[in-house]
Order: C-alpha cells, then sequence, then structure tokens
C-alpha cells in the first residue's frame, strides 16, 4: 500500500485553544455540512455534503502556551 501525499494547512486560535487541519484547502463558507463530535469533545470532524471528511478541530492548549 503505498501513501499519498496532499497539501494542507492548519492554524492554532490561542483565545479558543482550538487547532483546525485543513484536508482539502480552504473551505468555503457553507461548505461544511456536518460537524461530528469524537473523542468527549476534544476532536471534531467536518464533513462535506458528500460526506467527506474535510477538516479536524482538535480542542487542547498548545505546549508551551
Amino acid at each position: 500500500m503505498a501513501l499519498e501525499e496532499h497539501p494542507g494547512t492548519w492554524t492554532y486560535d490561542p483565545e479558543a485553544k482550538a487547532a483546525y487541519v485543513y484536508l482539502r484547502g480552504p473551505i468555503a463558507e457553507g461548505g461544511v455540512a456536518r460537524t461530528v463530535t469524537m473523542d468527549e469533545a476534544m476532536v471534531n470532524l467536518d464533513l462535506d455534503a458528500d460526506g467527506r471528511v474535510i477538516g479536524i478541530e482538535i480542542l487542547a492548549e498548545w505546549p508551551g502556551q
């Protein structure tokens, strides 16, 4: 099995103590059709209208903050 490389970006908001990983580039307004909460609200998956994961939110304080 070969791994595929895909460009992605991420952000961190120190006020919200949340990181966000964009899996398919920028997400247009209204592009998130549904958010699924995982792991007792520490991780949220944003899905597009076809049910594909397009972003991951991680709620945790950044090390050293």
